[in-house]
């Protein structure tokens, strides 16, 4: 099975309810993830980049995916099993 819209959405869900429950900002996730604000914002409404009509579902890396879980002091299967994923 491989990475749906939803799986993106989800995903997007869960950072964004995890980010307001420790008083974040995405600008504050983005910078200690390593991330630019425009990344997680993308990130958070589970899309990817470029024009709306073609950009099609975010699907992160695991690096970003380590580096946010980190930001928020979990591991990445942590935050994977709260998406889950």
């Amino acid at each position: 099975m491989g990475w749906r819209s939803s799986d993106a959405r989800r995903l997007g869900k869960t950072l964004r309810e995890l980010r307001n429950d420790r008083g974040m900002s995405q600008e504050d996730l983005a910078h200690a993830s390593g991330l630019t604000k425009n990344q997680m914002s993308l990130l958070e409404r589970g899309r990817g980049s470029g024009p709306i009509a073609t950009a099609g579902a975010s699907n992160p890396r695991m690096e970003t995916l380590a580096g946010i879980a980190d930001a928020l002091g979990m591991s990445m299967s942590e935050l994977l099993a709260k998406a889950d994923l």
